[in-house]
């Protein structure tokens, strides 16, 4: 390979990691750096070694971290852990969207009984919460509970007499296999209790088997909207996308008015305060709920769908969230607002 083709290659390859470097640096000590990497280059190289790269990554790195300030990095911090939490909710929220709002309704867990409880059952069904989602217990969301219940239609099957527990959720797991339920699992049996949980054409049954000394035996089958697919895949990616974006939103701002006099700047810390305590409860609310959906226990009682906005019910934090847009606009007009230009009065003689 010629000699200058090398060299034009290796130029690039060094253009390339300087990069890593802030602007103003680049334009102002550019030339030099890459003129001293290119004279101290083995002959006949046309690449940067490793440990060159990593040396302009690692010094262009601090560069901009040295640039930043302490600050920025603080306020990126927050921004990052509040648009992680909310970047969850939301894909949490728009997997969840095209479910029907409502429980699944009486005649269609009467006509999904036969194929769950091996037993006779009653024919009349209860609905717990006419919604998919509703919210009775937020107040103990940080105590416990997750905050959000999965509406469900129940319906109640006779016990038969004289029957272990381990025997009845055996029958109820031979039932739905036969009738064509998936990811069939049984929890238990343990102290008298077992559940039987599988999913079937969007919805998702959940089968409680209770037996006691001192209380009468029950069997009880709950059908609920089972999780979307992809539910997991998308709240997953909208976490890292709000941190993401959150983090980049807070270094940006906080780089930008930098520029600017105190004032503006006080302006620009007093509505990062305000949108931390606005959307502070919806996103620490969020945290029980999510811990919640990964235990299952959406339900208190029971099996139920992961739902990882619940922290956006509780105790009204949905209002407090939608009202911190006002304040993250405003720090975004703050920034690109121009500067006052400086007025320069006439002096006389």
């Amino acid at each position: 390979m010629p000699e200058d083709i090398r060299t034009a290659r290796l130029t690039r390859g060094y253009r390339r990691w300087l990069l890593a470097y802030p602007r103003a640096y680049r334009r102002e000590r550019g030339p030099e750096i890459l003129a001293t990497l290119l004279d101290a280059a083995d002959p006949g190289r046309s690449r940067p070694a490793a440990r060159e790269a990593a040396l302009l990554l690692r010094h262009g790195l601090g560069r901009r971290v040295a640039e930043f300030g302490r600050r920025a990095f603080v306020i990126a911090a927050f921004a990052a852990v509040l648009g992680g939490l909310g970047g969850i909710a939301l894909g949490s929220w728009l997997a969840w969207r095209d479910v029907d709002p409502m429980a699944p309704d009486k005649a269609t867990a009467i006509g999904l009984a036969p194929t769950v409880l091996p037993v006779p059952f009653d024919d009349r069904a209860d609905q717990y919460g006419r919604h998919t989602f509703w919210n009775p217990y937020s107040k103990n969301s940080l105590f416990g509970g997750t905050g959000v219940r999965a509406g469900r239609t129940s319906v109640t099957g006779m016990m038969p007499p004289h029957a272990r527990v381990e025997q009845v959720a055996a029958d109820v797991t031979r039932q739905m296999r036969a009738h064509g339920w998936q990811d069939v699992h049984t929890t238990g049996p343990q102290s008298g209790f077992a559940e039987v949980t599988g999913t079937r054409s969007g919805y998702l049954a959940a089968v409680q088997i209770t037996q006691a000394e001192s209380n009468p035996s029950a069997l009880n089958f709950d059908l609920m909207w089972a999780e979307p697919p992809g539910h997991v895949r998308d709240t997953v990616l909208g976490g890292l996308a709000g941190a993401l974006l959150g983090a980049l939103l807070g270094l940006y701002t906080s780089k930008r008015m930098r520029r600017y006099g105190p004032g503006r700047q006080r302006m620009y810390s007093g509505l990062c305060v305000t949108t931390l305590l606005l959307l502070a409860p919806a996103g620490l609310g969020n945290i029980p709920t999510s811990t919640g959906s990964l235990l299952a226990n959406t339900h208190r009682n029971g099996h139920g769908p992961s739902v990882y906005w619940g922290g956006f019910v509780f105790l009204g934090a949905e209002p407090l969230a939608l009202l911190s847009l006002i304040p993250i606009l405003a720090v975004v007009v703050c920034c690109v607002w121009p500067r006052r230009a400086p007025v320069h009065t006439p002096t006389t003689a």
